[in-house]
């Protein structure tokens, strides 16, 4: 199935969305969008593709999928000065991805912290939210979040990157209704970012119940990898992860995440 631009624009009216850029294919849609933030606004601007061809992850991963078999979508978003909370953009964006495919297909993926989206414990998207500086806000110079998502739709099994992922369609057995599925997406996001930054204990409420990572025991790596092995326990007013380590509490806003089995 297709991508339609007007379909897209008319599901997301009266959503903080202002302009939906469709596009056959570009590099990065996070990239884009953060340079474009430097000489006009982009605040409500999202950009749309199947085929990126040159999509990054966290750590300056790369993220690639042969053509037609991504949906990449990036947002931006006016963030102000609540620099403190922007952790939390990367959860509502999975939150986001688990309600729009629950809606698109009746299925409902798990959140494995900080930004991988499960189906049957095999990931399906990936997100990446950016900082960046613009003097086009509408308080003059102020900061701006891109929000990016990646969900694989149509891979097979062939062309999946790793053994641990998955596609949508590989994993529901069905077409993938694309327009549905962004629209979905971007409508739910839209949704949360309302509640953002000033309820982040409802967002936290959110969070745990798609939550796969929470209450399982994990490897945590830490930015120099260093490691810990604990108890997931839950994620902090920062969306920074909590695990419990023989009763002591280590608190990390990066880093990866290994699913362990219960001893």
């Amino acid at each position: 199935m297709t991508l339609d631009a007007e379909e897209l624009s008319s599901r997301l009216a009266g959503t903080r969305w202002r302009r939906i850029e469709v596009v056959d294919a570009t590099g990065s849609t996070n990239a884009d969008l953060v340079a474009r933030a430097a000489v006009e606004p982009v605040d409500g601007t999202v950009r749309v593709t199947t085929d990126q061809t040159a999509g990054r992850g966290r750590h300056a991963r790369t993220w690639t999928a042969p053509r037609g078999t991504q949906l990449a979508m990036s947002a931006a978003v006016e963030v102000g000065d609540h620099t403190e909370y922007l952790g939390w953009l990367s959860l509502l964006a999975g939150l986001a991805a688990v309600q729009g495919i629950d809606e698109a297909l009746a299925v409902r993926p798990a959140l494995k912290w900080p930004n991988d989206v499960l189906v049957d414990g095999k990931k399906v998207a990936g997100i990446l939210s950016e900082y960046t500086r613009s003097p086009h806000t509408s308080r003059g110079e102020g900061g701006i979040a891109i929000i990016g998502t990646g969900l694989n739709t149509t891979m097979t099994v062939d062309q999946l990157p790793v053994p641990t992922a998955t596609s949508l369609q590989l994993a529901t057995g069905r077409d993938i209704p694309l327009t549905e599925l962004a629209a979905s997406y971007l409508r739910a996001l839209s949704d949360l970012l309302d509640l953002w930054p000033h309820d982040v204990r409802g967002l936290a409420a959110r969070y745990r119940e798609d939550s796969d990572t929470i209450g399982r025991r994990v490897r945590l790596v830490l930015p120099g990898d260093d490691e810990v092995v604990g108890t997931a326990t839950g994620v902090d007013a920062s969306g920074r992860i909590v695990v419990d380590v023989d009763g002591r509490q280590v608190i990390a806003a990066a880093g990866d995440v290994t699913h362990l089995r219960p001893v």
